[in-house]
């Protein structure tokens, strides 16, 4: 069923990405001041990933798709605010947020998923109670659907993700016996890769806000029910195989609220575009965008793998996965203040007194430019 998803998703991206060519409609994208591409692209990667996983689910035997039916039409409310935006129909991100809410309480409803312990002794005692685990429950899976669209920004960013974090759910549902959740992942995974078979590393088709949501998704809604069947699982070690897409999140949202600025106000300064842009001020220099995206995107892999696969090794460890991702987020915080000090320092030694200037300012404003 995996080759199923991963074929239908593979040809579909191409299609796409031929007929993104021939479009007459262009998209204001390049505008966006998040955006690291330079020619106008089709953000309809999504459906790819959509159909490989229903084409998937219909060939799939009944008795063992009652799991991703059930996803995928819980992912509906999201998905579809996702593709009205990657369509060209904006869809103010509040409302791209109610939807990934309704899709949140949707699952809960359907599978009766709850998340009732976060492996903290106190904390445990109060999300045991229902109206609390309902809240903790919707907030992560609302979280995860919105941090997955925000690590969507460069060539395969979001694709590699997804197969990590598959891959390392995967890994855990072996060791935990949950044979139903591997199956989907494993589905999901092959979905996922067609498209990046495509994407990855020209850029010929984006995945698109419906695409990254419906990926978060999913996984999401998969992890949760992991933590719900198996109780020696960690809620720590699933929070370090979500680790990057939930650090770059949380740390842009505690840097705009810092600023006085809104959490939904779109900016160049998350995780990925700080190591694309440095990597473009210390070493290739401007104008090489074909190279310094999908290598920006490589040099990210190691530093997703990494808090992942402690995830996996220490999968029924509660206490160390703990502090394992106190020490993540440690080391995720200070490379981000090391590459933008470095860059700041470099620009600094080639630019006069009116740019320092400007580059402060672009800095204040969410702009890390050359």
């Amino acid at each position: 069923m995996a080759q199923i998803a991963l074929s239908i998703s593979f040809f579909l991206s191409v299609i796409l990405a031929i007929l993104s060519q021939l479009q007459s409609r262009k998209r204001d994208d390049l505008r966006a001041v998040q955006a690291c591409h330079a020619n106008p692209t089709s953000r309809l990667g999504g459906l790819a990933v959509a159909l490989g996983l229903i084409v998937a689910w219909l060939v799939f035997p009944v008795a063992q798709s009652t799991l991703l039916v059930g996803l995928i039409l819980c992912a509906l409310p999201v998905f579809a605010a996702g593709l009205g935006e990657d369509a060209g129909w904006p869809v103010a991100p509040i409302w791209r947020l109610v939807a990934s809410v309704c899709s949140s309480f949707l699952v809960i409803m359907v599978f009766d998923a709850a998340i009732s312990r976060m492996g903290v002794a106190p904390l445990d005692g109060i999300f045991a109670l229902p109206l609390p685990s309902l809240f903790l429950t919707a907030l992560v899976l609302t979280g995860v659907t919105q941090a997955f669209n925000m690590v969507d920004g460069l060539h395969g960013l979001c694709g590699f993700a997804s197969l990590i974090t598959g891959g390392a759910l995967a890994l855990i549902g072996m060791k935990s016996g949950q044979d139903q959740a591997v199956q989907a992942l494993w589905i999901v995974m092959a979905a996922v890769g067609g498209f990046l078979l495509v994407n990855f590393p020209r850029g010929l088709l984006f995945l698109g806000d419906a695409g990254a949501y419906l990926t978060g998704f999913v996984l999401a809604c998969i992890a949760v029910k992991m933590l719900q069947e198996q109780p020696d699982l960690s809620p720590w070690a699933v929070v370090l195989v979500f680790f990057w897409p939930l650090a770059d999140m949380v740390f842009a949202v505690a840097r705009r609220m810092g600023r006085r600025r809104s959490a939904f106000r779109a900016d160049k300064m998350h995780g990925h575009h700080v190591v694309l842009r440095s990597l473009e001020i210390l070493a290739l220099g401007k104008k090489r965008g074909a190279v310094s995206n999908p290598l920006a995107t490589l040099i990210l892999l190691p530093a997703m793998i990494a808090p992942a696969a402690l995830g996996v090794v220490f999968w029924n460890q509660n206490g160390r996965a703990c502090a394992l991702v106190v020490a993540a987020m440690i080391c995720f915080v200070l490379a981000y203040r090391s590459l933008v000090a470095a860059a700041k320092r470099r620009r600094f030694r080639t630019i006069g007194g009116a740019g320092r200037e400007a580059l402060k300012q672009n800095t204040k404003l969410g702009r890390f430019s050359l």
